[in-house]
């Protein structure tokens, strides 16, 4: 009797062999997937960081042009350039939106031995700069009877992006500018 349970036990080993081996493979895949997503994660986030740091160089050669008073004329004619919106027109109320609006590219972002692969991450950051008119530099001062001579001062839209990439992450960044 002894020698018929030692028969009849070895195929129950094979199978609880087999049970353990499926259910290491299973962990396996499931573990291999969760770390295939984490680094698609993390590689969006990096190219979402370019994206964005693409976009804010080139809000600041915008400040910059803007700061050393050489900017213009704001008519359409130069590219990037604009000027002031006016109500109840769509196709400039929203520029950046608009496919017929022509973006400045910035230059600054490029140099440095990093270029490559900004470029493949971000593509070439662009802006626009809408002369939005004269506004009170402090809240009021046009309000008093003499009017300061720093009181009206002209304003500006940026408005700055990372160039569509297929693909990549896209960042618009908009600040209002005053020299």
């Amino acid at each position: 009797m002894t020698a018929r349970r030692v028969h009849a036990q070895r195929g129950v080993t094979l199978v609880v062999a087999l049970m353990l081996l499926i259910a290491i493979t299973l962990l396996g895949l499931a573990s291999m997937r969760g770390t295939g997503m984490q680094e698609r994660m993390s590689a969006n986030l990096y190219d979402r960081a370019i994206a964005f740091q693409a976009a804010e160089s080139a809000l600041r050669e915008a400040e910059a042009l803007l700061a050393t008073g050489t900017a213009g004329p704001f008519n359409g004619t130069v590219s990037g350039l604009y000027p002031k919106p006016l109500p109840g027109e769509d196709d400039f109320a929203n520029r950046w939106e608009s496919t017929a609006t022509v973006w400045a590219s910035a230059s600054v972002w490029w140099d440095g031995a990093d270029a490559d692969t900004r470029a493949k991450a971000a593509g070439a950051p662009q802006y626009i700069i809408e002369d939005l008119g004269i506004w009170p530099s402090t809240p009021d001062c046009d309000t008093v009877t003499t009017i300061a001579a720093d009181c009206l001062k002209p304003r500006y839209r940026i408005t700055a992006r990372s160039a569509p990439v297929s693909g990549r992450p896209s960042v618009l960044l908009q600040t209002t500018y005053r020299p």
